[in-house]
């Protein structure tokens, strides 16, 4: 059966874990859904799972390209497509984990990217490009990259233009190829992953305070080559390096750390929410198995 189960929630929440027990027990390999876990060298910041911790199972879609390469939303669904067709094609269960919304969203459906996240730095450039060139260059720039959005927008539509490649750059597609489909790719099983927000709150600093005691700084010193990188701008990267450039010091650098993933978790709980998907809100102290029991054996 073409069957995905799929672990999701905010970060700390412990998603990894149950998703490990989850394919011991149902015959499962795991496929990442992070957007920060796909770069190699990124390990402690980013809560990526030991060899050890994986007891053996295997795991797609992590460690795959390096700090300074650019990865769009597009080639992430190619590629976790064919993971987990080759996990199905192997008689296995397919387990999607990760906390990257944008990624599950688009795989699951051939969406719109009308609602992509807005990347400042690529906007910031086009507008510098508009206001010195005028918009007629960009036009003709997304002409020749995405024709069928171009002839839907007028020429001196500035605004619209931007916002066409920049979803072009961001996914590494044109817009156009993304229609709106209310049919999923896959039999799926979506579960969200969560628990009360003081709890959720105390993992989160607990997870920041074993980063910082594994090494952290140390990591993001070997990484420091990177810093102008999109990849350093993940939650635990950008605040050490601000520390590592003397701007703030290391209490602040590990508070602020604290901080911005509680804001993380909230926008992505309000992103699960917003979801067209089916879903599953679960505590992530209760049972998921029987859930997950009942969706595999349904049908078969």
């Amino acid at each position: 059966m073409n069957k995905l189960v799929i672990i999701t929630g905010p970060t700390a929440v412990g998603k990894s874990d149950r998703a490990i027990e989850i394919a011991l027990k149902f015959g499962g390999e795991i496929v990442g859904a992070d957007s920060m876990q796909i770069y190699k060298k990124m390990n402690i910041g980013t809560g990526k799972v030991t060899k050890a911790e994986m007891k053996g199972v295997p795991h797609h879609m992590i460690d795959i390209v390096m700090p300074d390469e650019d990865y769009s939303v597009g080639r992430y669904v190619t590629e976790a497509r064919d993971s987990i067709q080759s996990i199905i094609d192997r008689a296995k269960l397919p387990v999607l984990v990760g906390g990257t919304g944008l990624y599950i969203n688009s795989l699951l459906f051939n969406h719109s990217f009308a609602g992509a996240p807005k990347n400042e730095s690529i906007r910031n450039k086009l507008k510098e490009e508009a206001a010195a060139e005028g918009s007629e260059k960009l036009y003709s720039r997304l002409l020749a990259v995405d024709p069928e959005s171009a002839l839907k927008i007028n020429k001196n539509d500035t605004k619209r233009i931007i916002r066409a490649l920049e979803i072009y750059e961001i996914t590494g597609k044109p817009r156009s190829e993304f229609k709106d489909d209310s049919s999923a790719a896959y039999d799926y099983l979506l579960i969200v992953l969560n628990d009360d927000r003081e709890s959720l709150y105390n993992r989160i600093d607990a997870r920041v305070d074993k980063m910082f005691a594994l090494g952290l700084v140390e990591e993001v010193k070997e990484l420091y080559e990177y810093k102008d990188c999109n990849s350093m701008q993940a939650i635990g990267y950008k605040e050490v390096i601000e520390y590592l450039d003397g701007k703030i010091s290391l209490e602040e650098a590990e508070e602020n750390v604290k901080i911005d993933s509680r804001h993380y978790a909230k926008r992505q709980m309000t992103f699960f929410r917003g979801m067209k998907a089916e879903k599953l809100f679960i505590n992530v102290n209760d049972d998921i198995e029987t859930e997950i029991k009942r969706f595999i054996d349904h049908g078969e």
